[in-house]
């Protein structure tokens, strides 16, 4: 399933990478190369998800925005020597083309584990927080208090990304319970969506998601009403990844992002897309 998908990721970053697909519309990638060119700076490809809302995402017309567009928007205005030229695509291509090193810089409520400090340059001022939460319907809700209740009960949960953030976190979590949970479900190239419906079908019983992604808006619209259980399993920083031989590119990243956060702006924009501070469930956290 994994290979496939990646098979199928490298054939849509090279359509990407050759102009067929446009993340963020034709025009906006032109005018962003032609003021890179203008202005004397070097452009460098930054890839962005074009699927998650409120996060970031593209609308039927290519057109992008989101919580992580406005801020690299504001980052842009405030770096030296570099341009960055924001492309939308799929959450799998975002790591094809990382890895590939045809983009240098990437965000998409990327959380901070051992292994991507280990392959990629990882900034110290987090683009936002994102709360690990436990999903379910409202009778299931009824049922379960925590995730230790579900696991007790015989509860199944939607199985989550291998070696992502969220992976991480039930890692560490079924470590520090005594490893209740025989072995943390994964499977590849689940939509959120996807989750949802599994939710809905009665296949899975609760769904640990990132409290930033949209997911109870997501299942609003298809007529599902989630809940989240009270406490998160875990208050996360989220964080941009940038290419490992990158560190000039990585500082100016590193300087923006900090300048954005003693200013407001980061704060702002959470406000805008959240109508709350995200940076506040660190606060409550005790972080």
């Amino acid at each position: 399933m994994r290979k496939a998908v990646k098979m199928a990721s490298v054939a849509l970053a090279s359509l990407l990478a050759a102009g067929i697909f446009a993340g963020c519309g034709g025009d906006q990638k032109a005018a962003s190369s032609k003021a890179a060119a203008a202005d004397g700076k070097t452009s460098v490809k930054l890839v962005l998800s074009s699927t998650e809302r409120p996060l970031s995402w593209a609308d039927e017309n290519g057109k992008l925005q989101g919580y992580e567009y406005d801020i690299w928007q504001e980052v842009n205005k405030n770096l030296k020597d570099y341009h960055l030229d924001i492309q939308a695509v799929p959450p799998e291509t975002q790591d094809v083309m990382m890895e590939s090193g045809d983009a240098k810089v990437a965000s998409g409520g990327y959380y901070r584990t051992p292994r991507r400090e280990k392959d990629y340059i990882v900034p110290k001022t987090p683009i936002g927080v994102s709360s690990v939460m436990v999903y379910m319907s409202k009778d299931n809700a009824q049922k379960y208090h925590s995730l230790e209740d579900v696991i007790k009960g015989g509860g199944k949960l939607v199985p989550n990304t291998p070696n992502g953030g969220i992976y991480k976190v039930l890692t560490d979590w079924n470590a520090a319970h005594d490893n209740l949970m025989k072995e943390v479900p994964i499977q590849d190239g689940l939509t959120p969506a996807e989750r949802i419906t599994s939710l809905k079908n009665g296949q899975y019983d609760a769904l640990v998601y990132p409290n930033n992604l949209g997911v109870e808006d997501i299942a609003k619209a298809m007529n599902f009403e989630i809940v989240a259980l009270d406490k998160p399993i875990k208050v996360n920083e989220t964080v941009v990844i940038v290419n490992k031989n990158e560190q000039k590119l990585a500082d100016e990243i590193e300087a923006a992002l900090e300048k954005l956060s003693k200013d407001g702006t980061l704060q702002k924009i959470s406000e805008k897309w959240y109508h709350r501070n995200l940076f506040d469930q660190l606060k409550d956290a005790g972080k």
